[in-house]
């Protein structure tokens, strides 16, 4: 199975989600996407620089943390950071947080079945 038919499949596992999107902190740069609609790609790359502002403060105050949620008006953010390769991360926009626990563990479940594979 692809890395994109198992983001399909993430986005797809979870009702209220509507963008999974596997990047790299890097480099900035949002690798493969599954949404549930078109996403400019300017979005993507904001959705990524915050997650590597966010880790980046986490690191600063406790080095270590894998998980980041964002919650604005619209919508929640949750970044999964591999705990293998830094700058690995998995994005994911939802309707609620209640979305939160499902997520994190179906992309941390990818991230690790990645880095097994490399």
């Amino acid at each position: 199975m692809s890395l994109s038919d198992r983001l399909d499949e993430l986005r797809q596992s979870v009702p209220g989600c509507t963008l999974v999107s596997f990047g790299e902190l890097s480099s900035g740069l949002a690798l493969r996407t599954s949404a549930s609609k078109p996403y400019k790609h300017e979005y993507l790359e904001e959705i990524l620089h915050q997650a590597d502002f966010n880790f980046a403060l986490s690191d600063f105050v406790c080095a270590g943390n894998d998980l980041v949620v964002v919650a604005t008006p619209d919508e929640v953010r949750i970044f999964v950071r591999s705990i293998t390769q830094d700058s690995d991360v998995i994005c994911c926009v939802c309707d609620t947080a209640a979305d939160v626990p499902l997520i994190v563990r179906a992309a941390q479940r990818l991230l690790l079945e990645m880095s097994r594979a490399a």
